[in-house]
């Protein structure tokens, strides 16, 4: 059985609104590795995906240098002059770098500034400083102030007051799974490690639940289809070393990060850039945009592909970004700056990568000779307009048409995929895989073996 249609030409099953409403739902949580913050969105997450499951591991475990931060909490941030207060770090919920230790007393504006963090690009905002989560073997403290206050401070002594907490926990990492035909899966991958940041990553969540719902609508998946969402790096690490054997059925993942602004769509290749995922991308881009922005591995952006490519591993792994974005890490990073059409418009494109994927099939004929297609036995014309009889912008496709009518019977060789007949011709793999379908109920062809994904 063959996917048929073009999941651009899908019908939006729910109300329009609903991509951003759910990023609003899972925005206002103090997400980090651990936390009370995670532990809080979990119900909302699985309320959003009933099939999500949670894997916990402790905090404080450690895998191959990479360390589960602590739950953390700071009850006093305050930076004082003269007995004036020039900053309360607790009116942001970034005002204080993540993991910071406890601090109290007197410094020096020289000092001070070496214990402050701001945003160059954003100079009113509060930057989201997170480095302490992820490299543990540095521990200080700090907080993050607008550019502006950093360039207000005057020369003299500060008392600075600042009291955190640290307590037992674990990292939750919650998995969704939705089996298909084959043990072959497709993992999309979004990251909540980051305090109230709509883009980076809540947008990426938003629409791996709904690629999660849309692919459950089609019954004929050859496919299996994962959804993990977990702390950046830290998470995906230690779930995807507790998978053991099972590990070996990830063929691909395509990670959706920061995808919800107002820039175009962006695509990141695989490490090496030729596996049957990177051509199942690219061949959803172009058909989707024409023309699109990307590039190789780890230079668009930068995430858990390290993690999935890794030795001993090595996923092939696809990036999905609209990055970068001017609320990159600040507080102004609200959902109020994400678009509606942006979300869904990245759920349909993911969606068109799925589909060429499924498509993917190779083909054997079940004929010898010349079929005359228009035949009422048959009825496998596509009809194409003679070039004396009309020009114009629908020319191209039926001249692509008319290439896969005539070369379609050599290429059900058995060995062809269906997407690189699709590239071959120039047509988008879900209208080539409808065509092939027709043949294959006229038992002209029949498939040969899954989806070939490497």
């Amino acid at each position: 059985m063959a996917w048929s249609g073009h999941p651009t030409k899908r019908p939006v099953l729910f109300a329009v609104d609903d991509l951003l409403a759910r990023v609003r739902r899972l925005f206002p949580f103090a997400y980090s590795v651990a936390g009370a913050g995670n532990d809080a969105a979990v119900p909302v997450l699985q309320s959003e995906l009933p099939s999500f499951t949670v894997d916990e591991y402790p905090a404080g475990s450690e895998l191959n240098g990479w360390v589960i931060s602590p739950p953390w909490t700071v009850d006093k941030a305050t930076i004082h002059k003269n007995g004036a207060l020039i900053y309360d770090g607790l009116v942001s919920p970034l005002g204080v770098i993540t993991q910071s230790e406890s601090f109290s007393g007197t410094v020096t504006l020289d000092t001070l500034k070496r214990h402050l963090f701001y945003a160059e690009h954003a100079p009113h905002a509060v930057v989201y400083h997170c480095q302490q989560l992820y490299r543990t073997g540095e521990r200080s403290w700090g907080f993050c102030v607008p550019q502006r206050l950093f360039e207000a401070l005057t020369p003299g002594d500060y008392q600075v007051e600042l009291v955190t907490r640290r307590s037992a926990g674990t990292m939750k990492v919650l998995d969704a799974l939705l089996p298909g035909a084959s043990t072959q899966t497709i993992v999309f991958n979004a990251h909540n490690c980051h305090p109230f940041q709509a883009n980076d990553d809540i947008s990426g969540v938003a629409v791996g639940i709904e690629v999660m719902r849309r692919l459950a609508e089609r019954p004929d998946r050859r496919l299996t289809y994962r959804l993990v969402v977990a702390p950046e790096l830290i998470g995906t690490t230690f779930w995807l070393h507790g998978l053991g054997a099972e590990a070996r059925d990830l063929a691909g993942a395509i990670l959706l990060k920061a995808v919800g602004n107002a820039a175009d769509l962006r695509l990141q290749a695989s490490f090496t850039g030729t596996s049957r995922l990177d051509n199942a991308a690219h061949h959803a881009f172009r058909h989707r945009y024409g023309t699109y922005d990307s590039g190789s591995f780890r230079t668009v952006y930068g995430n858990d592909e390290t993690v999935f490519e890794a030795p001993g591993y090595e996923i092939p792994t696809v990036s999905l970004t609209r990055y970068p974005f001017p609320t990159y890490h600040t507080d102004r990073d609200t959902p109020n700056t994400l678009s509606e059409e942006r979300l869904q418009d990245t759920v349909a494109a993911t969606l068109d990568i799925c589909t060429a994927l499924e498509c993917d099939v190779a083909y054997r004929r079940r004929f010898e000779g010349l079929v005359c297609l228009s035949h009422p036995r048959y009825d496998l014309y596509q009809p194409v307009w003679e070039a004396s009889l009309r020009d114009g912008p629908g020319r191209d496709a039926d001249r692509r048409w008319n290439r896969l009518m005539t070369e379609l019977p050599r290429l059900l060789d058995g060995r062809t995929p269906l997407l690189d007949i699709a590239d071959r011709v120039g047509l988008p793999a879900g209208d080539v895989a409808a065509y092939v379908a027709r043949w294959v109920d006229k038992g002209l062809a029949e498939p040969v073996g899954g989806p070939v994904v490497d």
